[in-house]
């Protein structure tokens, strides 16, 4: 199974590339404004006797081959009631590669039997690049803005917090204080007091990353704190169609 934006590669039949283990790469930290990024990948079971798939991957340079001695290998997780049987991975893509914004995602998938045999797939190559994301809230309203997205349907969906333009990265009212002081209301309170300094209409943006081709499927969650920092919610859904864009 594949999606959009794949180049498939005939695999050499050199079996020690393939079973090749070596030190797993780390996605590395987000930099300012740019959210962690997960795709997922699935596996259809259409034949019988398949007792584990696993998906082998590599991040690259652009215009160099698959360095196989860097692999990371996981057992897909079979999604028990479906038939035929769907096994599935998310994997979270780095933001940058090298220091390359741009990069190379290879792939492929080990299948083995019951009776103790195995085949591979071909390896497939997605470049993986970024996407600025902006949403301008005009109201003057809003405290956050979280883009809640998916990448070609909503098989896995996420959330990236959106920053303001005009609040430093690191800063104390910054979002990237938000995942730790979740539902602190003097953390609250001054992120609106910042915000009300900041002229209007205000300019929210991010960076996620996904593989060129992909359709990215999302909506926005609008959040308006009060003075005392009391948190209120609503959705720009297109509406209820949502949104839609090709990366």
């Amino acid at each position: 199974m594949t999606s959009n934006g794949e180049i498939a590669v005939q695999r050499k039949a050199d079996n020690s590339t393939r079973d090749a283990r070596g030190a797993a790469l780390d996605a590395p930290f987000t930099r300012p404004f740019e959210g962690f990024s997960y795709v997922k990948k699935d596996w259809v079971d259409y034949e019988d006797g398949i007792e584990a798939v696993i998906l082998n991957s590599t991040f690259g340079q652009i215009n160099l081959p698959a360095n196989w001695n860097h692999v990371e290998s996981f057992n897909m997780m079979p999604e028990w009631g479906s038939a035929p049987l769907r096994r599935s991975w998310v994997l979270r893509l780095p933001t940058h590669l090298n220091g390359e914004e741009r990069y190379l995602y290879h792939y492929y998938f080990q299948v083995r039997y019951d009776d103790g045999s195995e085949k591979f797939s071909d390896t497939f190559t997605q470049l993986i690049m970024p996407r600025d994301i902006e949403y301008i809230d005009h109201s003057g309203t809003c405290s956050h803005i979280v883009l809640h997205w998916s990448i070609d349907g909503w098989s896995y969906p996420q959330n990236t917090e959106l920053e303001v333009e005009g609040i430093e990265w690191g800063e104390e009212f910054s979002v990237s204080q938000a995942p730790y002081r979740s539902g602190d209301r003097l953390y609250e309170r001054g992120r609106l007091f910042s915000m009300q300094r900041l002229p209007s209409p205000r300019r929210f943006f991010a960076t996620i990353w996904a593989p060129r081709g992909s359709v990215l499927n999302y909506c926005f969650v609008l959040v308006n704190t009060d003075a005392d920092g009391n948190i209120y919610k609503r959705w720009d859904n297109n509406c209820g169609n949502n949104f839609k864009m090709t990366i």
